[in-house]
This record gives structure tokens, C-alpha cells and sequence, in this order.
């Protein structure tokens, strides 16, 4: 046996020992697409292991997550900061190995991933923020970002539709940095894909516009590294590497889905060892191979003197642009331009989201804006400058109807680094996008998404295009902020509260015009505060609203002050950035005492009760809208001031 497949099979042989340690693991494929990991690490990605975020590096996102024992495993061998310690705490409570890859816990890892198909569009959004880098920042004598970008898929992966959706704009943005590697086994959990899965993915990746190349033995290391290397010679469109292993190699579950998520056992595990060769005791890789892989690591130390002397050079020839790269990778932001006389009020949420943009965007580079076939009614686009599309230089992608991927492709611009996208479409449709939005959580990505027609009070379009459920349900993903704003200043103080925040921020903006009335910048920023104060000391009653929703409860007020009540409104664009704030402001925002509390939003009333509780109400829309007027609809629902202060009348005096 050659060395290289004497490294192979002792990488093989570490993973399986990890999913044995713990019991619990995938080492199909581990077995079968070792020997595509170890070709990429030793002879083609150029990175710096002891600086896995360097700009300039290479990146690799392992799609099929499943396969994190072998990822792992490989990172282990060439140099990553994963100890042998940390193998053998596999999937174990708080350990850096966890069961599928979490970009931010592990060394190398440069996406979260698991969720089958968000890898690949993941690895599409890298490439594509290679090119917008490129663009900005790339000299005719200093080229900066040239990275490829490269991620490992499997049939699991290519079945979901958010991959095809991705791939598809892949295709048409020609980007040729960008190589799909795909470990075709034909094998899933459930089975083979004999009448689940019959296309001819060659064909079709072709018609996507993608270069297609075929590796028949997945074995064969050579074979896939000149594969790559043909790849890498293609200038005009992604590569697609279709390299035929098999599930389970060498196991006992060969070519079977019982190879998938099934723990071998200790006599299989022995019969395997057996098989490929490998002679040491568990977590030890043997003398030879330590040896070599320590040879195979020194490629490292060139990598990482050609990108310090490439900075090196880059920043004594261009100081203004070196200070300024260095600037949006540190995740600055300038606000200073929304502090000059931006005129907004009176305009639509959506309208005001846009105003805003473009002014931020004058003095940061790094917002880069991307829509569901949506930009002209979102209004979240930069100037009129044009489309990535077209030019890499200009700040506008459009995704074509897919909102999935340009969740997942956000994700990936936000991970490339020196970008900070913002992603717009109709709040109805975030459900399209949600699992991008919870890995956007998950690793901290600053991606803010502008979620336009954010109510019932889109109107005719009816139910369909109403959301109603929405708003809760992405207040319930942690590490989001959900943004409501209901004028101006607060629309101002909402933006610059998400551009300041590690997480994924929503900005939900509406399709109407907004009441314009007096407010602070500086209290919207507390996420709750008191927008129309009491008249005298004792309070009869506390009205919380958001967005569109605070006009009507600030005409409730008026109604109610005419029959003697004495009402406080407060004004909540952001349930969690209040929640941030200290108890002592929180209680004297909602004192205790005050049993009579009211929260008016048009959507679910859900998570309202924890302010409002058992003794208060809730005004909202726990149905689906429908098609006609807006008026109509709100009054339909009750949302109107007449009848909302006629139901706190009652709550005030059951309270009494």
C-alpha cells in the first residue's frame, strides 16, 4: 500500500473511532469520502491553519455536515487546532467536535452546516462575496481575492430544492471560483435512489452552466486531484465534480444505507481495521503517517507567506484602500450620515427602510443588498447603480424567486467576510427563508433582512400575502431581533440597532404610510419606551404597540382621556432589545402594580401575553386575513380605536 492511501485509511480508521468513542455518529460516509478530504487538504487548499480566518484563504464548506468525523478528523491531520483529545470528545457535552459543524466553535470550520442543501448555496454566497471583494479591492498588479471556493455535497444535499436554486444562480453568475464536489454514492438514509431520485445530474448541472467532470474511482487520489486541478483551469463557470465512491468502504454495511448513522460495533470495527490495513490501536494514527502529514503541513507555511507578503505589498501601494479593508473587516459601520437632516416622515415603512439604506450605504461599502425579485417593491436596493448580476462592482444581487437561497447565499456573504448583506423580500414569504435564518442566528452572521408588507394591511392581495403569524415566529428564533419601527426615528434607530449587532436582524416594514408624531431616536434605541406619557400619576391602563399600531393606540388614548382614563402608550419596535434592558427599566416602563395592560399589533397576539398576562388584553389578528381594504380588514379584526377603547374600558373596570 502507498503512503497516501496509508494516510487515507488511518484518517478513515480515526473517524470511526470518534463515532465509536461516542457511540453515535455517520461512518458511511467518513469511509467513503476520506479520500476526496484528503486530496483537497494536501494538495490544493490554500489556507493558513493557525490563522483559519485569514481573508485570503481558501474556503471549504462540508454541506453534507453529517460527515463532520472525517472533516474533523482530516482538520486534526493538517495542522487545525483540534486535539486528539478533542476527537475522543466526539459529540460529547461541551466539547469543539459537535455532531455536525458549527462555524465559531471548531478550528477550520467555516460554516455551520447539517441542514442538507444550506451548505451548498452557503458556498455559492462565498463565491460570489470573492467577486464583489475582488471588485472593490483587486489591483492590475496586486490581485487580493482569488480564493476558490469549494464544498463537499451529497445526494442528501443535491434533494433539497434550496441547492438548485442556488446552484442555478451559480450558473448564470459564471462564477468559476466556485467547485461542487460530490461524493455520489447513490445511497441515502432510507435506501438507494432507484425511483426516488432518476435524473441525470451530469445533464442537468451542465444545463445550469455548470463544467462538469467525472471521477469513476473515488479511491483514486490522483484521479481527484487532477479533477480539481481540471476544475481550477475552467475561467467561465463553476465546476461540478461528480466522484463515484462508495457509502460505508470497506465496512461490513458497504453500499448499503445501514452504513449511513449505524455505530459498526467493536468486531466490525476490528474486521474493518483488518481490511484497510491499518495496524494501531484507536486515536493513533501511526508513526509513518504522523510523519508524513507533518511533511504534507509545510505547503502551509507558503501559503501564509504569500498572502502576509501580498498584504504587505497591497497596503504600501495602497494605504487608503488597505485602511479601509482592514476597517470593514473589523465589522465598522459609520451612522454618521443619518445624523445630518434626512427628511422621512410621512412615508411608507418601506419607503423610510430604503431612504435609510442609501444613506448608510454613502459611507459603508461593505452593505451590499439582495432581493427576491423584489427590489422594486421593497424598495431595500442601493441607488440605481445596476446589479451584481452584471458587474460585480455594483452592490445590487438579484436572486431571481428564490427566496431560500438568498437566505443561505446572505449567510455565505456574511461568512466571506468584509460584507454585510441585506436581504429583502415580503414578510409573508420569510417562511421560505427561515432555516437560512435560524443558521444566521446559530453562527452570529450580521445579515439584516427587510421583511416589507408586514401586515393585514396589504389588503387586496388577500390572505396569502398577509402575514399574521410571522412576527412571532421570528421572534422566537434566538439571537434575532425583530424591528417593528413606527415612524421615522424609530425606522433610523432600528437600522443602526441592527447594524451594531453580531445576529440576525429583521426589519419588518410596512407597505403604508406611517403617522408621523413625536418620538426619540436616542428612546427607540431602548426598544420600548413611553411615547405618549400618563396625564397624572395613578394609571389606569398601559397600551403597548408596534409599528402601524401605534397610531391606533394613541387615538385610543385620545378616546379613553374623554371618558376620564389615564392612559401611558408605550412603543416597542424591538421585543428584544427591551428585554436586554435593565429590570428597573423594564419595571418602570410596565410597573407591576398596573394589572390593566393592552398590546395592539396586527398579527399573532401569542407572545404578548408575558406583558400583558391573565388580567390584561390582547388585540391582533390570531386568523388569517383576507381580501379587501385594509380599514376593512382591521375592523374586521377589531383594530380600530373605537373599538379597542371600548374592550379597555371593560378590562379597567373587571380590574377594579
Amino acid at each position: 500500500m502507498d503512503l497516501e492511501n496509508k494516510n487515507v485509511n488511518a484518517l478513515r480508521m480515526l473517524a470511526v473511532d470518534m463515532i465509536e468513542n461516542a457511540n453515535s455518529g455517520h461512518p458511511g460516509i467518513a469511509l467513503g469520502s476520506a479520500p476526496i478530504l484528503y486530496a483537497l487538504y494536501s494538495k490544493h487548499l490554500n489556507v493558513v491553519p493557525k490563522d483559519d480566518k485569514n481573508i485570503l484563504r481558501d474556503r471549504f464548506v462540508m454541506s453534507a455536515g453529517h460527515g463532520s468525523s472525517i472533516y474533523y478528523a482530516t482538520l486534526h491531520a493538517f495542522g487545525y487546532g483540534i486535539s486528539m483529545d478533542d476527537l475522543k470528545s466526539f459529540r460529547k457535552a461541551g466539547a469543539i467536535t459537535p455532531g455536525h459543524p458549527e462555524y465559531g466553535l471548531t478550528p477550520g470550520v467555516d460554516a455551520t452546516t447539517g441542514p442538507l442543501g444550506q451548505g451548498v448555496a452557503m458556498a455559492v454566497g462565498m463565491a460570489i462575496g470573492q467577486r464583489v471583494m475582488g471588485s472593490k479591492f483587486n489591483k492590475p498588479d496586486i490581485t487580493l481575492f482569488d480564493n476558490y471556493t469549494y464544498a463537499l455535497v451529497g445526494e442528501g444535499c443535491l434533494m433539497e430544492g434550496v441547492s438548485y436554486e442556488a446552484l442555478s444562480l451559480a450558473g448564470s453568475l459564471k462564477l468559476n471560483k466556485l467547485i461542487i464536489l460530490y461524493d455520489c454514492n447513490k445511497i441515502t438514509l432510507d435506501g438507494n435512489l432507484d425511483s426516488v431520485c432518476d435524473m441525470d445530474i451530469m445533464a442537468y448541472m451542465n444545463s445550469l452552466g455548470f463544467n462538469t467532470i467525472e471521477v469513476h474511482d473515488g479511491n483514486n487520489i490522483e484521479a481527484i486531484s487532477d479533477a480539481i486541478s481540471l476544475a481550477k483551469k475552467c475561467t467561465d463557470r463553476p465546476s461540478f465534480i461528480k466522484i463515484n465512491t462508495h457509502i460505508g468502504h470497506g465496512s461490513v454495511h458497504e453500499d448499503s444505507h445501514k452504513a449511513h448513522g449505524s455505530v459498526l460495533g467493536a468486531d466490525n470495527v476490528a474486521l474493518l481495521r483488518e481490511k484497510l490495513g491499518v495496524n494501531t490501536q484507536p486515536f493513533d494514527l501511526g508513526a509513518d503517517v504522523s510523519r508524513d502529514l507533518v511533511f504534507l503541513r509545510k505547503r502551509f507555511a507558503s501559503t501564509e507567506k504569500l498572502f502576509k507578503d501580498r498584504l504587505k505589498a497591497y497596503k504600501k501601494a495602497y494605504s487608503g484602500d488597505y485602511k479601509l479593508l482592514t476597517s470593514i473587516l473589523n465589522g465598522d459601520v459609520n451612522i454618521g450620515k443619518l445624523q445630518s437632516d434626512i427628511i422621512g416622515n410621512g412615508l411608507a415603512g418601506r419607503d423610510m427602510g430604503g431612504l435609510i439604506i442609501n444613506a448608510l450605504a454613502e459611507d459603508n461599502t461593505s452593505l451590499m443588498t439582495l432581493s427576491a425579485d423584489l427590489f422594486s417593491s421593497t424598495k431595500a436596493m442601493i441607488g440605481s447603480s445596476g446589479y451584481t448580476n452584471i458587474n460585480f462592482g455594483n452592490r445590487n444581487l438579484k436572486c431571481g424567486i428564490r427566496e431560500f437561497a438568498m437566505g443561505a447565499i446572505s449567510n455565505g456573504l456574511a461568512l466571506y467576510g468584509g460584507i454585510i448583506p441585506i436581504q429583502s423580500t415580503f414578510m409573508v414569504f420569510s417562511d421560505y427563508l427561515k432555516p437560512a435564518l435560524r443558521l444566521t442566528s446559530m453562527m452570529k452572521n450580521r445579515v439584516i433582512s427587510v421583511f416589507t408588507h408586514d401586515s393585514i394591511a396589504v389588503g387586496e392581495d388577500g390572505a396569502t400575502h398577509q402575514s399574521c403569524e410571522q412576527l412571532w415566529s421570528l421572534r422566537a428564533i434566538p439571537n434575532t431581533r425583530v424591528y417593528r419601527p413606527a415612524n421615522f426615528e424609530e425606522a433610523k434607530a432600528c437600522m443602526v440597532s441592527a447594524l451594531q449587532f453580531d445576529g440576525s436582524s429583521v426589519m419588518a416594514l410596512s407597505r403604508q404610510k406611517l403617522a408621523e408624531y413625536p418620538s426619540s431616536e436616542k428612546d427607540a434605541a431602548m426598544g420600548g419606551y413611553i411615547i405618549s406619557k400618563e396625564d397624572r400619576r395613578n394609571l389606569d391602563g398601559i397600551i403597548i404597540a408596534t409599528g402601524s399600531e401605534v397610531s391606533i393606540a394613541l387615538e385610543a388614548k385620545n378616546l379613553l382621556k374623554e371618558q376620564g382614563y389615564n392612559i401611558r402608550v408605550v412603543s416597542m419596535p424591538c421585543v428584544e432589545v427591551f428585554e436586554e434592558q435593565t429590570s428597573q427599566y423594564k419595571k418602570e416602563l410596565l410597573p407591576q402594580e398596573v394589572k390593566s395592560i393592552f398590546a395592539i399589533e396586527a398579527g399573532s397576539t401569542i407572545g404578548w401575553h408575558r406583558y400583558v398576562g391573565r388580567s390584561g388584553k390582547c388585540f391582533g389578528v390570531d386568523d388569517f386575513g383576507m381580501s379587501a381594504k385594509p380599514q376593512d380588514i382591521y375592523n374586521k379584526f377589531g383594530l380600530n380605536a373605537e373599538n379597542i377603547s371600548k374592550e379597555i374600558v371593560k378590562v379597567i373596570k373587571a380590574n377594579k
